[in-house]
C-alpha cells in the first residue's frame, strides 16, 4: 500500500472538511437574501425570516441545487474511462479544480445579490465538466483503494475511508458554526482552500491506469476509435452480468435518497420546529458525525473481525453489517421524524449515525461480483446513481416539508418519516440475499476479441 492509502485518507478528509463547512453558512445566506426579497415586496416593518413563505422557497432553492447535480453525473462512466486511460491521480486533481469553481460560484451570486439573482446558483453544476466533480472524487478514491488491497482488508479499508471522511465533517461542521460567528463568509473561504489542497494532495499518488490502458499513449486514432466503439459493450457486460449487481445498484440510489435528508434538511428543520439558529443546529451534524467516526474507526472494525474469525465470508460479513446499518437508519430517521422534543430527536440523530456505513458495505459487496477491470465502471455507475439519488432527493424533500408546514408543527418531520421507509424497504430486499454466487463477468478482452473475429 505505501502511501498510497495515507493520501487517500488525507484527500477524503480535505475533500469532505470542505464540504461540511458550508451547508449552514450558505442556508443562512440564501435566507437572508430570500427574507429581504420577500419583504421587499411587503410594507410589514418587523421582518421574520422563518415564516413559511421564506421557508418554502429555501426549501425549493436548496432542492433544486442538488437537483441540477443530476446533469454532471451522467458522464461518470465516461471520466472512468479517461481515468483507467490516462490516470485516476490526474482526473482526481482535475475533479478538484471543478469543485472549486463550483463552490465559488454560489459565493459570487450571493455575494452580489442586487446584480444577480439568487437562482443563479442553479448554474454551479456547469464547472464539474472539469474532472467529474464529487461524482469522480468519491468513486476514483475507492477506486484507488480497490487496487491496492484485498477482499479480506477492503471493507475495513473504505471504513477507514469513511471515517476519515467523518472527523473532518465533525471537525467541519463544528467549525462552522464557530467561524459563523466571527463572519459568514469565513467558513465558505476555508472550504475552498481545503479543496484546492486536496488537488495539491492528489499530485503525490502515482498515475496508475487499468489493463490496456498502458500502451494508451502508443496507440493509433484508429485504435482509440474502436476502443470508444467497443465501450459500451464493456460497460453493458458489467452491469448487466448479475441480477444482484443491478438490485445493488438500484438499493444505492434508493439509499442515497433515504440518506440525503440528514444533511439536506437538517438544519432547517430543527431551526423550524425546535427554534434552533442555524449555527447551533449545525452542532447537531457534527454530532452524527461524531457518532459514524467512532462506528467507522471501532464498532464496524470490530465487529467484521469478529465475522472474520468465525468463518464468514467477505461477502456475507458485509452483507450482516449492512443489514445492521439499515436498521438502524429506520430507527433513527423514524425516531427523528416523530421527536416531540428535542431529546428524541437527538437520539435519532445518533441511532441514524451508527447506520451511516451501509454505503461502503454495499460498494465493497458489488466489488466481489465483477470483474477486476470493471471495478471502476461498477463503483462510477454506483456513484452515478447516488448522485441521481440526491439530485432527485432535493425536490422531493422540498416538496414534503412545504406539505409538512402546511398541516402544522406536527407534520414538520414529514421528510424523515418518508426516508425511514425508503430503508425498511431496502431491510426488506437485503434479507433475501445470500451470498455473491458464482458471477463470471464477460472482460474487456472478450470483447475486443469478439469485434476482432
Amino acid at each position: 500500500m505505501g502511501k498510497v492509502i495515507p493520501i487517500v485518507y488525507l484527500t477524503t478528509f480535505l475533500f469532505l472538511f470542505g464540504e461540511s463547512l458550508q451547508p449552514a453558512p450558505r442556508a443562512e445566506l440564501y435566507e437572508r437574501i430570500l427574507c429581504r426579497n420577500h419583504y421587499r415586496s411587503t410594507t410589514d416593518v418587523i421582518h421574520d425570516c422563518k415564516i413559511s413563505a421564506v421557508q418554502q422557497q429555501l426549501a425549493l432553492l436548496g432542492g433544486l441545487e442538488r437537483l441540477s447535480n443530476f446533469i454532471p453525473s451522467l458522464f461518470a462512466i465516461p471520466f472512468a474511462a479517461l481515468a483507467d486511460r490516462y490516470g485516476h491521480s490526474f482526473i482526481l486533481s482535475l475533479a478538484f479544480f471543478g469543485i472549486f469553481l463550483e463552490e465559488l460560484w454560489p459565493m459570487i451570486v450571493c455575494y452580489f445579490p442586487d446584480i444577480f439573482p439568487i437562482r443563479l446558483i442553479w448554474l454551479h453544476f456547469i464547472f464539474n465538466i472539469f474532472g467529474g466533480g464529487q461524482t469522480m472524487i468519491w468513486t476514483l478514491l475507492h477506486v484507488i483503494v480497490a487496487d491496492h488491497v484485498d477482499a479480506t482488508t477492503r471493507s475495513t479499508i473504505f471504513f477507514r475511508i469513511r471515517a476519515a471522511g467523518t472527523g473532518s465533517a465533525v471537525i467541519g461542521y463544528a467549525a462552522s458554526g464557530a467561524l459563523m460567528k466571527i463572519s459568514i463568509w469565513l467558513p465558505l473561504i476555508i472550504a475552498l482552500t481545503s479543496f484546492l489542497l486536496g488537488m495539491v494532495a492528489m499530485m503525490f499518488v502515482p498515475s496508475q491506469r487499468v489493463g490496456k490502458s498502458d500502451d494508451a499513449d502508443n496507440e493509433s486514432w484508429q485504435d482509440r476509435i474502436r476502443s470508444a466503439i467497443q465501450y459500451p459493450k464493456f460497460v453493458f457486460s458489467v452491469l448487466s452480468g448479475n441480477a444482484k449487481v443491478m438490485i445493488i445498484m438500484a438499493l444505492v440510489t434508493i439509499a442515497q435518497l433515504g440518506f440525503d435528508s440528514l444533511p439536506l434538511m437538517l438544519s432547517i428543520y430543527v431551526s423550524k420546529k425546535f427554534e434552533w439558529s442555524f449555527a447551533n443546529a449545525s452542532f447537531l451534524h457534527s454530532l452524527q458525525m461524531l457518532v459514524e467516526l467512532t462506528t467507522c474507526l471501532t464498532i464496524l472494525p470490530l465487529i467484521a473481525m469478529g465475522l472474520s474469525r468465525y468463518g464468514v465470508s467477505p461477502f456475507s460479513k458485509d452483507l450482516y453489517i449492512a443489514q445492521g446499518s439499515v436498521a438502524a437508519l429506520v430507527i433513527g430517521l423514524w425516531c427523528l421524524g416523530l421527536a416531540p422534543v428535542i431529546g428524541l430527536a437527538v437520539f435519532g440523530i445518533v441511532m441514524a449515525g451508527l447506520g451511516t456505513a451501509q454505503e461502503s458495505v454495499l460498494r465493497s459487496m458489488v466489488t466481489d461480483m465483477v470483474d477486476p477491470e470493471g471495478v471502476s465502471i461498477a463503483y462510477s455507475a454506483m456513484t452515478m446513481l447516488r448522485t441521481i439519488g440526491a439530485s432527485v432527493s432535493g425536490p422531493i424533500y422540498a416538496g414534503l416539508y412545504a406539505a409538512g408546514l402546511d398541516h402544522g408543527w406536527s407534520w414538520l418531520g414529514l421528510p424523515y418519516l418518508f426516508a425511514g421507509g425508503l430503508f425498511a424497504l431496502i431491510f426488506v430486499v437485503l434479507l433475501f440475499f445470500k451470498d455473491s454466487s458464482a458471477y463470471q463477468p464477460i472482460p474487456n478482452e472478450e470483447v475486443v476479441d469478439e469485434d476482432d473475429a
